[in-house]
């Protein structure tokens, strides 16, 4: 509630004194495109909160109150437009927007895409390429999933987490205390959420699988819950593709890249490209770095794979590879919610022209 009042507070005080339009004719109108980026779509997003992390989620409702603010205000173009201009150093009459989508959910095709084709918004999907027909939801998914049961029945959570990645060899498990979280959770006891993304911002995805399994062993899974998080099929990517959606790459398997070692990195951009390509013929020229996280090893593997564009999560731009480093707005259902809890037209402002992005700041250090 103190974040949102804050917030709110901030983009009522810049667009009542001009200063949010001022930033968006400078940067938005005359630079770069806006990006924006959104994970999974679902009919109630109360309901899919219980067992969802929030901020992956946004309601098709609100999906389409976003899509119509920014429309009366962006062109929306695609990548590969966006791609184009960039080249061309070429600016339109007005600022343009695209929209993106993560992980590559099957609620996209169900919720997202009938909207999008319906006003003919061109976008893109990033696709994590080995879950794409499977049941099996990303790792993070999973983890927070298990953890969540693991609360509810765990007498001790963080000494039983702890214990757990003891007896697996994992060493002593991560600090789960309140400098290690980035959102102000203002120390409040840590629960499922910020346990998964302290180990998820910690741990190797090798180790992480390990742990995930051995939550598993101890906590059990609910089938039904799990569905809800399921990939897209080979068959809805190419009825997407085939209505202009752009299919673009967010690896193989999700490692955060950063994290692991430079042959696995290879492996999981290469790898990702040549899939989707044998899979949906014509060339895969996007890549979205998982959880927006990059370093100099990356981007050298990313450009190594063959990819024209890159697309991350804070404003860091290599002068070298500017191409690579193409920053996006992550959005949700409370992004564009003021204190009222109601939507806003100042906070999505803000929004766009970068303010509360760059308020949120990187902790990441971008080199070799």
């Amino acid at each position: 509630m103190v974040r949102r009042l804050v917030k709110s507070g901030l983009a009522h005080g810049m667009c009542w004194s001009g200063a949010s339009l001022l930033k968006r004719t400078l940067t938005g109108w005359s630079g770069l495109p806006w990006i924006v980026a959104y994970h999974r779509v679902v009919e109630d997003f109360a309901q899919a909160g219980e067992d969802s992390i929030p901020a992956t989620l946004i309601s098709r409702a609100m999906l389409e109150r976003q899509i119509d603010w920014i429309g009366r205000r962006f062109d929306f173009v695609s990548l590969d437009e966006i791609e184009s201009r960039l080249d061309r150093r070429a600016l339109g009459s007005r600022p343009a927007a695209a929209v993106t989508f993560d992980d590559g959910y099957a609620d996209v095709y169900e919720q997202a895409f009938p909207l999008l084709k319906a006003r003919g918004i061109p976008a893109a999907v990033f696709v994590v390429s080995d879950l794409i027909g499977t049941t099996t939801p990303p790792l993070f998914d999973r983890v927070h999933l298990l953890l969540g049961r693991a609360w509810k029945m765990w007498r001790s959570p963080i000494r039983d987490l702890a214990r757990l990645a003891a007896d697996l060899g994992l060493g002593a498990c991560p600090s789960m205390g309140p400098a290690r979280v980035p959102d102000g959770e203002d120390g409040a006891p840590p629960g499922p959420l910020r346990a998964m993304r302290i180990l998820l911002e910690t741990l190797p995805q090798s180790a992480l699988e390990r742990l995930a399994s051995a939550l598993r062993a101890e906590v059990g899974w609910d089938e039904s819950v799990v569905a809800r998080h399921r990939p897209l099929t080979w068959e809805m990517l190419r009825e997407m593709r085939s209505a202009g959606i752009t299919i673009g790459s967010h690896s193989r398997t999700h490692p955060l890249l950063t994290l692991e070692d430079l042959e696995k990195v290879r492996e999981e951009t290469t790898g990702s490209r040549r899939d989707l390509e044998a899979r949906l013929g014509g060339s895969v020229r996007h890549f979205a770095y998982p959880n927006g996280w990059f370093d100099g090893w990356t981007l050298q593997a990313v450009e190594a794979a063959g990819y024209r564009c890159g697309y991350t999560s804070c404003h860091h731009r290599d002068p070298g590879r500017p191409l690579l480093t193409l920053s996006r707005t992550l959005l949700w259902e409370n992004a564009g919610l003021g204190v009222s809890g109601r939507f806003s037209p100042a906070v999505m402002g803000c929004q766009a022209d970068g303010t509360l992005p760059r308020m949120a700041g990187c902790r990441l250090m971008h080199r070799n």
